[in-house]
Parts: C-alpha cells; sequence; structure tokens
C-alpha cells in the first residue's frame, strides 16, 4: 500500500493531502487543476 502526499502553496494558503487511497487523490487533483485553471482566466 503506498501513502501519497501532496502539499500546495499559493500565497497565504496552504493545503497538505495525505492519503493511501489513489483514486482520492486523483479525484483531488483534478479538482484543484481544474480550479487552478478557472481562477486564471
Amino acid at each position: 500500500m503506498s501513502d501519497y502526499i501532496f502539499k500546495m502553496k499559493k500565497g497565504d494558503i496552504e493545503i497538505e493531502l495525505k492519503s493511501d487511497d489513489s483514486k482520492f487523490i486523483e479525484d483531488q487533483l483534478d479538482k484543484w487543476r481544474d480550479a487552478l485553471i478557472k481562477e486564471d482566466k
């Protein structure tokens, strides 16, 4: 079983996500990517 740890920081906001569920991590990364793309438009 693998552990996934992602740390993201934008300005004053810092997010840390830990999980061993690859599907959950994949879904969260998709949501974050989509949110960042919308924000940059």
